[in-house]
């Protein structure tokens, strides 16, 4: 399906899943699901970064790559006011797929910002807070 197709359901929030080619901080690389979620009409809630698509992993030509586990991946998570939600505000969770130090982790991290920065479509205009979570092995 492709991103311009509407998806169909019964629910108002709908999603599917990417797969993303995710190094662990020992270089290791594994894949991890980075949800990307739709409204009732199939516009995206909540845009996929371009660093990001470009760790998707995508038909039979890709490579194999083991599925990640047995750690809690680096994200960045942000609250944004929403009226539309019960709880007044809405959150945006996105995967950094980038070790630390390689030079495509700080300009990901600059799209995420970029995309969370004062916006005339958001209300208020700027997120409430930004967290940026490192990997954690459990």
């Amino acid at each position: 399906m492709s991103a311009d197709e509407k998806i169909k359901t019964l629910r108002t929030i709908r999603g599917k899943d990417l797969k993303i080619r995710y190094t662990q901080d020992n270089l290791v690389d594994g894949l991890i699901n980075q949800r990307q979620f739709y409204d009732q009409d199939g516009q995206i809630l909540a845009p996929i970064t371009t660093k990001l698509l470009e760790r998707q992993v995508i038909g039979d030509n890709s490579p194999i790559i083991p599925r990640l586990g047995g750690i809690e991946p680096r994200t960045v998570a942000t609250c944004f006011g929403s009226a539309v939600n019960v709880s007044g505000e809405s959150n945006f969770i996105v995967i950094v797929p980038y070790a630390p130090g390689d030079a495509s982790h700080n300009e990901h991290l600059r799209e995420i910002f970029d995309f969370v920065s004062p916006s005339p479509n958001l209300d208020p205009p700027s997120p409430l807070s930004v967290n940026y979570r490192g990997e954690n092995r459990i």
